[in-house]
Order: structure tokens, then C-alpha cells, then sequence
């Protein structure tokens, strides 16, 4: 049995283009204005969880030095294609990256697919790979549970409350310097 990680990778890598052309549609100017203003020039930042690359293009063309991690080949593909940067495959559960190389970790509507149980350690990972003051910024979904989405293959989810973040953060030693709760046309996202 494929485990849920697995499952969705295999989906992201067989719909990879029209998933790509969704994300590249869909602007985050305000949100990317924001972060930037927290890193210092020239900063260094992990995109983990960079899908088709619109985000790690993004920094990078802002004079930050950016390197995409993602778990599906065919995402990394299409960032390739569409942003090319330094891009690895791998896994946010345990990141291939020394500690405190980073000074932003950019983590958009990608942890929203590791099991809860599993979101401490990725966030400690997160923690480990940050210099001391370094930002992250998270996107997830607004809900209860966890469940399949079978709109482009089959997809695992976890939604989360606004104080269950507050609360995971916290114990990871991210301090919240700003958390938006912004509905949208398809879910409210925690930001």
C-alpha cells in the first residue's frame, strides 16, 4: 500500500502541467512584498514545497538566492520549464539542507499535505534549516480533519485552526508576527 505522501506525489507528477498552469494563474504580490520586506538583501531561501516554480521565480527575481525543494518530479519539471533555479527533489519531512543555511523559508499550501501527526517535525526541521531571526511564511487551509481530494488524481489534506498553528508554531520556537485568516473563492487560508 502506498503511503499518503506517496499517493499524492503520483498525482502532482500524472497532472502536473494543468496543476502548474493553475498556480501560475494565481498571483501572491501582496504576500510576496510582505516576506521580502522581512529578509535582508541578497538573503538565501528555501521554497519548500515549490510545486511548478511560480514562487521560487519569484524571489529570485527580487535578488534573493533560491533554491525549490518538492517531492514530485513532474512539479520540478514544470519549474524547470517555466523558472529555472536550483531545484531539488526531496522530502519537507526531512529537508537535505544544512542547519542555519536559510534566512526565509517559504512554505505555500505545501505542509497542508503532511499528515498532522507528522507537521511538528517538519516544522523543526524548518526551524533547524533557518538563521537565528530567519522568517517563514505558511499557507494552509482553514478546517477540520484530514481527508482524500479526488479532483486531479488523489490528493491528501490537512486542515488546520487558527490557534492549532498558533500552537504548533510555538512549540517549534517561531514567534507570529502576523497570522491572516483570508477567505477565498474555494477555502479560507491561514497565512
Amino acid at each position: 500500500m502506498k503511503s499518503k505522501l506517496n499517493t499524492t506525489r503520483d498525482s502532482y507528477d500524472k497532472n502536473a502541467l494543468e496543476i502548474a498552469d493553475g498556480f501560475w494563474g494565481f498571483e501572491l504580490t501582496d504576500t510576496w512584498n510582505t516576506f521580502s520586506q522581512s529578509l535582508p538583501e541578497g538573503a538565501k531561501v528555501a521554497d519548500i514545497g515549490c510545486g511548478p516554480g511560480r514562487d521560487t521565480g519569484q524571489f529570485n527575481q527580487r535578488g534573493y538566492w533560491t533554491t525549490g525543494l518538492d517531492y514530485s518530479r513532474g512539479m520540478l519539471q514544470e519549474a524547470m520549464r517555466r523558472a529555472p533555479a536550483p531545484y531539488l527533489q526531496g522530502d519537507m519531512r526531512t529537508l537535505p539542507f544544512s542547519a542555519e543555511a536559510f534566512d526565509g523559508a517559504w512554505v505555500c499550501a505545501s505542509l497542508l499535505h503532511i499528515p498532522r501527526k507528522e507537521v511538528p517535525g517538519v516544522l523543526d526541521g524548518i526551524w533547524r534549516i533557518l538563521k537565528p531571526g530567519g522568517t517563514i511564511y505558511l499557507a494552509l487551509k482553514e478546517g477540520q480533519g484530514e481527508l482524500w481530494d479526488s479532483r486531479k488524481g488523489q490528493r491528501f489534506f490537512t486542515f488546520f485552526q487558527e490557534d492549532e498553528i498558533r500552537g504548533l508554531l510555538d512549540n517549534a520556537g517561531f514567534e507570529i508576527f502576523e497570522l491572516l485568516v483570508n477567505p477565498g473563492e474555494k477555502a479560507t487560508w491561514i497565512n
